[in-house]
């Protein structure tokens, strides 16, 4: 920044005027045909003032593209004299910082000679003796000498090229210390992988208007149709109906954060709400395939009471996914997907023929453009355990009730949060899976 200074005169109010504005005379006030005016050779008034005066014609109504181009120079140099002002400064610390040491050898006429800080104290009888300094009558051979083997090896390494005898170096050492380095920092957040979240989209999903879900299953039913002859009573059918309800369950999780570190770093905490929003969403997946209806808990496809099994036994995963379709069929629901671990669907796409080991299951490994098995799509993930699928008319059987979808919010009225400027992240849902007919899934293992 500029230095502070007294206000200007008017005589230097005038003169600045006049020479920002490109004239050579304060009674010349047009510069028209004068070359730039040269801000460089101003004072920092001269400067202040032209700056001042060019400020306010620019935010009158007179304003031309002369009075911009003058700002810009006037802004230029400016920013050139801020700079000059910062580098000084910068250097003037760093003097500051700095402490002189004195460098000291000894003198070949004098070779135990006290160093300048030992100088007028007397050396204890006791001390062992001082090193003395013996310098060889040859040491112009052995300089030429060590240079010429150094220059033999090609001039590679480091050699030895001439060795005095308790010569002693006191100049300071440099370190990483003295001026530590930077440390690299990869630019923003390394992600952790993600597992795809599937299993939800899978089911019908609604609004909840209310935190608790109703519904009616039929439990029973008498078929009783049969030929009847003219004139006979026809049979009664009976039909049972159970009504059955859920209350939502909340899901949910959070992390603290401190206020400065939300408000510098945005990308820290759209970081932080996207991780929270996902682990929500990964724990739903869970849930709905294997939640054990316990509260809070939500209850999920595999641990309802009435759902079809099928065994893998001796036929293998491939064989038995495919019986569990003919039971969906039978049953007058439609297939819509299969859920199993990664590791099995891995089986079922590497099974090979044994005599010519070639893959069964597709001829050419380019042609599988999305994961589908009998004509299903099938849905990889680790929400389910190895050795076990589920093969579901999904949209028929059940659906998702959201009240509402993921929600982020954000206070720091938890404990002393308030106080101590910590921000709490929270991310939650409400949620319940609504099984209406369990015979529509069929569970592999």
């Amino acid at each position: 920044m500029l230095p502070v200074a007294d206000r200007p005169t008017w005589a230097q109010i005038k003169y600045a005027r006049a020479r920002a504005f490109g004239a050579t005379d304060v009674r010349d006030r047009t510069g028209v045909a004068d070359p730039p005016t040269d801000y460089t050779q101003f004072t920092d008034a001269e400067l202040r003032v032209a700056r001042d005066e060019v400020l306010g014609i620019l935010d009158s109504d007179d304003a031309t593209e002369e009075h911009a181009t003058r700002a810009d120079h006037i802004a230029s140099e400016l920013e050139r004299r801020n700079q000059i002002t910062q580098a000084t400064n910068e250097r003037r610390r760093r003097l500051q910082s700095l402490e002189v040491v004195e460098r000291w050898r000894p003198t070949a006429g004098d070779p135990n000679a006290p160093h300048p800080s030992e100088r007028g104290q007397r050396r204890p009888e006791d001390a062992p003796p001082a090193p003395v300094l013996t310098v060889p009558e040859n040491w112009r051979e052995q300089l030429a000498e060590g240079v010429t083997n150094y220059r033999a090896r090609g001039m590679v390494g480091s050699a030895e090229i001439l060795s005095l005898p308790n010569a002693t170096d006191l100049r300071t050492l440099v370190t990483t210390t003295t001026n530590p380095p930077q440390n690299a920092r990869r630019p923003g957040i390394w992600l952790a992988p993600q597992a795809p979240l599937v299993v939800a989209d899978l089911f019908d999903q609604q609004v909840a208007t209310s935190n608790v879900i109703e519904w009616v299953v039929e439990s029973g039913f008498t078929n009783a149709a049969t030929e009847v002859a003219e004139g006979q009573a026809k049979p009664e059918a009976a039909i049972t109906f159970t009504v059955t309800s859920s209350t939502l369950a909340t899901i949910a999780h959070w992390i603290p954060i401190t206020r400065q570190a939300a408000e510098d770093d945005s990308q820290l905490t759209g970081y932080l709400q996207g991780r929270l929003s996902w682990g929500v969403e990964k724990r739903i997946d869970t849930q709905c395939l294997v939640g054990n209806g316990t509260a809070p808990n939500m209850r999920g496809i595999l641990n309802v009471s009435g759902i079809q099994t099928q065994a893998v036994s001796t036929d293998g995963m491939l064989v038995a996914v495919r019986k569990a379709i003919t039971k969906l069929q039978i049953a007058n629901y439609t297939p819509s997907g299969v859920v199993m671990h990664p590791t099995d669907w891995e089986g079922i796409e590497l099974t090979r023929d044994a005599t010519t080991g070639q893959f069964l299951f597709t001829r050419d490994p380019a042609s599988l453009s999305a994961p589908r098995v009998w004509g299903l799509p099938v849905v990889p993930t680790t929400s389910i355990t190895v050795g076990t699928a589920l093969v579901g008319a999904y949209h028929e059987g059940a659906t998702l009730w959201r009240k509402p979808g993921v929600r982020i919010l954000m206070s720091d009225s938890h404990d002393v949060n308030f106080t101590k400027n910590i921000l709490v992240l929270l991310a939650e849902t409400r949620c319940q899976l609504a099984v209406y007919a369990p015979p529509a899934f069929v569970k592999v293992s």
